[in-house]
């Protein structure tokens, strides 16, 4: 209808112009009737007159189609992606919403494919390659998928990284066997103005039926799908399944549990044993934990990744920090070590942080290390460089946590302010059991030493174990061989001698 209305337009546009100009010439010849003396001015009038008119319906008429063209080149800019000129998210969600209604009638039998299709990683090759190469790769992933789908098929950019599909009468089967051919498509690698590059998709998908019509909730579901797909690592694709939707509805729940438990001061602080190879308490972990009412105790590797995802992390590390800098002021020349975030450390906060809790405890920054993991090193950003090394100029020392687990890295090690590594607990339980093991933890002291880096063995439970380490030179230990995480009281009563290690 509307394509009708800009065709006809112009026209009438014209027309009633040209109708105008027809009026006065019928009034020039009932004057020349009327005086016979002026018909020969008024024969070159009428004649000048209705070449004029003709020029002036050519003119407007060429107006119009200009006027025309203009609004339905506006319409598709409004529409479509400017780069790669695919429909944009509001035409997808618009067809969407079509099939949505198509599907949901009564004498429908068909189902619509929705997949939301993702590049993973997609803003480091930003970083590498640059904006201009960026876009080439955008470009030809579009076409690539072009080439898979059906004319029937809409696709869509509706993120700068994210491209959705549409498509009709798709069953389960052929769902999966498109998303397995786009994961492979997608994956091959580009060749772009500065260098090849391989980038991998994640896609999630999800089903428009009879049962389900609502654009929204099919939207939401191929969106599940898509995390679910990431969380496995990404290259891959996902379906839809009832079970995603559970665990979202669990995680929330257990997000506003963080932030209550938070509020109400319910997390709670245990602190596990670190010895010298006499046994002798040298210094403690702290280590966050967390007894739900209902749900019991929910694990460190369960609610400090939450709290990193949900925005928690500054008030989880912030109530660490306070409660390990208050008890230790029971524990005189104990050195405490207590786990800083990735997200902390690149908040920016840090820093005031410390420095705030220093002057509200009364602590001594030297009783206590500050224990990170590789994955803060790997960006090697200015920012990182410059918190770790105000973390040293405070008084802190600094340990890397899991060492040998993630990117190790002797560049990171002289590049970055680290005092002590702890040797990964997967290490120290294959003592005895995998040659490598030994050889390993060796590689490890003898790097350590020549960086003279102080080296702890974390997750120590045997005494063949204790054993080992201290015949490779490794004379720290930590573990449930001497005792696994226990209350500030206990560590005193430690010191105090009233109470002994397990071993």
């Amino acid at each position: 209808m509307a394509e009708e209305k800009q065709r006809i337009a112009p026209d009438l546009l014209a027309l009633v112009s040209v109708g105008s100009i027809a009026s006065f010439v019928t009034l020039l010849c009932v004057v020349a009737g009327s005086y016979p003396g002026a018909r020969p001015l008024l024969t070159v009038v009428i004649t000048g007159l209705g070449a004029g008119g003709l020029i002036l319906f050519r003119q407007l008429r060429k107006g119009a189609n200009s006027l025309a063209a203009s609004e339905a080149r506006a319409q598709y800019v409004a529409t479509h992606d400017e780069l790669t000129q695919l429909p944009n998210k509001a035409l997808f969600v618009d067809r969407l919403r079509l099939a949505a209604k198509a599907v949901g009638t009564p004498e429908s039998v068909a189902s619509f494919a929705l997949f939301q299709i993702g590049l993973d990683r997609f803003e480091e090759t930003v970083e590498v390659l640059g904006i201009g190469a960026s876009d080439q790769v955008l470009v030809e992933a579009a076409s690539r998928l072009g080439s898979i789908c059906r004319d029937t098929d809409t696709i869509a950019r509706v993120r700068d990284d994210a491209f959705a599909l549409l498509c009709r009468g798709v069953t389960r089967d052929a769902a999966e066997a498109m998303a397995a051919e786009i994961v492979q498509r997608l994956g091959a690698p580009y060749a772009a103005a500065a260098g090849h590059a391989v980038i991998t998709c994640s896609i999630g998908a999800g089903f428009l039926t009879p049962e389900l019509d609502q654009p929204i909730e099919a939207f939401r579901e191929a969106q599940l799908a898509l995390s679910d797909a990431r969380k496995l690592g990404g290259a891959r694709y996902s379906i839809f399944d009832p079970s995603m939707d559970q665990a979202l509805k669990n995680r929330k729940a257990l997000e506003v549990d963080l932030r209550r438990a938070l509020e109400e001061d319910a997390l709670t602080m245990k602190y596990q044993p670190q010895v010298n190879a006499k046994g002798v308490l040298v210094g403690v972990e702290a280590l966050m934990r967390w007894n739900h009412e209902q749900r019991g105790v929910v694990a460190p590797n369960v609610f400090v990744p939450l709290s990193e995802n949900c925005g928690l992390s500054e008030p989880l590390g912030r109530l660490a920090i306070r409660q390990a800098f208050t008890d230790a002021k029971q524990w005189a020349g104990l050195k405490v070590a207590i786990n800083v975030s990735a997200a902390q450390v690149r908040s920016g906060g840090l820093i005031a942080t410390l420095e705030e809790l220093l002057a509200e405890t009364g602590s001594n920054p030297r009783n206590f290390e500050l224990e990170i993991t590789e994955g803060v090193l790997l960006a090697d950003e200015a920012q990182t460089h410059e918190t770790l090394n105000a973390v040293r100029g405070l008084g802190f020392s600094i340990a890397l946590d899991d060492f040998g687990t993630g990117y190790s890295s002797l560049s990171y090690l002289r590049r970055f302010p680290v005092d002590k590594i702890k040797i990964d607990q997967s290490f120290v339980s294959h003592l005895g059991k995998r040659p490598e093991s030994s050889a390993i933890i060796k590689a490890i002291l003898d790097l350590a030493e020549a960086l003279e880096l102080k080296v702890i063995a974390e997750g120590v439970e045997t005494r063949a174990q204790v054993d080992r380490l201290i015949e490779l030179g490794c004379t720290l230990h930590q573990g449930y061989f001497y005792s696994q995480p226990v209350a500030a009281v206990d560590i005193a009563d430690l010191l105090a001698g009233r109470s002994k290690l397990a071993a």
